[in-house]
Formats: C-alpha cells, structure tokens, sequence
C-alpha cells in the first residue's frame, strides 16, 4: 500500500458525510473522501514527511490559506518547515531575521521575493508578503526552539553581477534541482517535515514524454525518498462558465476550505475531464527533437498537451483544495513599491532589458482584485 493510499485509509473513519448523490450513484467510480482542507492536510503529514501544495501563483483565496495554515497551532508543533517558490535563499539571512522576530527594513524583506530569478518581472502578489508576516506574527508567541522556519527555494543569484541573459542561465537551469537538494539536506536527511509551495509544475506531470527530459523538483526529491510527497492542486475552476457550473453543483455541499482525495480513480477525475471543459487556453506545444516524423512530433505534442491540461487541472495531485466557486476565486492585490519606489522599479526595468521583455507600464492603478476566470 502506498503513503497516498494510507492516508486514504487512515482518515476515512473521520471523514465528513458531504458526498453528493449523484457521485454515490455512479458505479464505475468511488465518490472521494471529503474533509475540512486544515484538518486533512495536517492528517497527510502522518503519512508524508512532504507536502506539496500547488501555487496557483496569486490566487488570493489560497494565500489567505496558506496563512491560515500556518496559522493553525499544530502546524508549528507537528511540522515546523515550509520550502517556499516565492523566496530567494540568496536572502535565507534576512527571511531568517525577519520571521524571528529581528528588525528588518521593507527594503531587506522585499528582496527575500523581489530577488527571484524565476518570476517575472519579480513576485508581486502582496499575499506573498502577507505569508512571511504571518509566520512571523506566528512565531512571536512561540518559543525560539518551536519556531516555524521558512526556507527560500529559489537558486542563489546575486542580481548586481547580472548583465547579459547567459549571468542567469545558471541559476534558471537549478529551480527544481535547487530546492530539491535542500528538501534533502536540511528536512528529509534530518527526519523534518515540511510544507512546499510551489506551482504545479514542480511536482511533476505524469505523462509527459521521456524523451523530452524534463526532471522536477518532486522527481529529484523521490528518486531518493520514494512516495515522500503528498500532492495537493487548488480547484480554480475552468475557461468555460458551465463547466464551473456544472463542477460546483455537482460538490455544492463540500466545506470551504475543502479537501477531496483521491482525485485519480473518484468521481473527482471524471468531472475535471470532461469533455468540453478546459482549464487553460488550447496551445500546441513546441517541440524540436531531430530524427522525428512529423506525425511523431505531433503525437509528442498531443502528449505534452494533456500532461500540462492534467497538472493545472489538479488530475495529477493526490487531493483537491476547495477554495470556493470559480466567480469567488480572485487574484491577490499588487504589492505596491513596483509602482511606487522609482528605485526599485528601474531596477526590475533594468532585469526586463537583460531578460528581453517590455519596460513596466507607466502606471499600475490600484484596482479590486480581479477574477482568476473570465
């Protein structure tokens, strides 16, 4: 029996009676296990030393979770480690000093998200900001030993030496190995637990041709540390308003914050493939591998296609975060100093010109939040 398949049964007893009866009425597939999202994911954790949570980057709703995770007290006590996307370990020190309580400077603490070498133009989400305060704030009424340690995932990269595009191959090539190696070092090989952060695609997408190469941050932790993940995928709803609909009556009576598990094998896997629905935008994949017919490439690309269309939405993971409806679902507010200090913007400006993309806006108007769907 898997990790995945002990957690199944573990907190099955316990489980909330809120399936549907139209799920309980299809008999080619078992209606999922449905629990309070906090409550199952600390669960997970008696199985899992990892777990995964996807970042569906700037969802606000998710955010507003992760802190209130964290916010939970048996986190801290039963856990303890969070490896997070939107940091640098460049900057481990200041997030380090900042989260225990040290005076740090806004200027210091916004280059623990502002120095990533993966998002750009850099990680703006005030969500992301709003996280560290609240390990911080958390940390404040612990003991120094009982402390939640927040862990910077991406590469070290000092931005100041960067110049051309090849100053930042280096660090971009390490985003999965990186993080990967740390999880290693400094939680598995010392017998830790700890929350990941990070987009989807880190964890991997089953499906997606061997020949093209791709090694995640979940496939170089458990090429090691077999089955050491639980993976968990925010629902966010599809392109197509009636296929949300249709998803959300169907689970009307599930908690909010909500986690379903199993995805694969359950109802859950059949609603989020239905045909007709769409989680992103149709694309055909580039691929350029020599020697291949083009009937060859166009079944590699068909492939690629379905592996990313079952990682955003969520058929790869173990469980399904219910964060509410699609029309709920909104993106987090921008941290403003992207806008306000001319300082820093022209530095972000100056990354732009060495990445090859467009300057920043003029202005950046301070908006509601948006919808995360049309």
């Amino acid at each position: 029996m898997t990790r995945a398949a002990s957690f199944v049964a573990l907190v099955s007893a316990a489980t909330l009676n809120v399936t549907s009866l139209a799920e309980a009425q299809t008999p080619s597939r078992a209606a999922p296990t449905v629990r309070p999202a906090i409550d199952a994911i600390l669960a997970a954790f008696e199985t899992h030393p990892l777990v995964g949570i996807g970042d569906a980057h700037n969802l606000a709703q998710e955010e507003d979770f992760f802190a209130a995770l964290i916010r939970d007290p048996r986190f801290a006590k039963e856990v303890g480690n969070v490896v997070v996307e939107f940091g640098t370990a460049t900057h481990q020190d200041i997030l380090d000093r900042f989260i225990n309580g040290a005076s740090v400077s806004f200027d210091e603490l916004r280059s623990v998200w502002g120095d990533v070498v993966g998002a750009t133009p850099a990680v703006t989400g005030l969500g992301y900001a709003n996280f560290f305060a609240q390990v911080r704030t958390t940390n404040r009424s612990l003991p120094a030993e009982q402390r939640i340690r927040v862990w910077g995932g991406e590469p070290v990269l000092d931005w100041a030496t960067v110049k051309t595009q090849s100053d930042i191959q280096s660090a971009l090539a390490q985003r999965d190995s990186y993080p990967a190696a740390l999880i290693k070092r400094e939680i598995l090989a010392k017998g830790k637990k700890a929350l990941v952060i990070y987009g989807s695609a880190h964890f991997g997408m089953p499906g997606l041709p061997v020949e093209l190469g791709a090694r995640f941050l979940r496939d170089v932790v458990e090429e090691d540390h077999p089955d050491a993940f639980f993976i968990v995928v925010p629902y966010t709803g599809f392109l197509q308003k009636e296929c949300s609909a249709a998803f959300e009556q169907t689970h009307h009576d599930w908690p909010t914050p909500a986690l379903a598990f199993p995805v694969r094998g359950s109802t859950i896997e059949d609603a989020l493939r239905r045909t007709g629905c769409a989680v992103e935008r149709p694309e055909n994949p580039t691929i350029n591998l020599p020697n291949r017919t083009e009937a060859e490439l166009a079944d590699l690309q068909a492939k690629v296609a379905t592996a990313f269309r079952d990682m955003l939405s969520g058929v790869n993971g173990d469980a399904l975060l219910y964060l509410g409806s699609a029309a709920t679902l909104t993106r987090t507010p921008q941290e403003p100093s992207i806008y306000l200090d001319a300082a820093y913007r022209a530095e972000i400006n100056r990354r732009n010109q060495i990445r090859g993309l467009p300057p920043l806006p003029d202005a950046n108007p301070v908006v509601s939040p948006l919808p995360m769907r049309p």
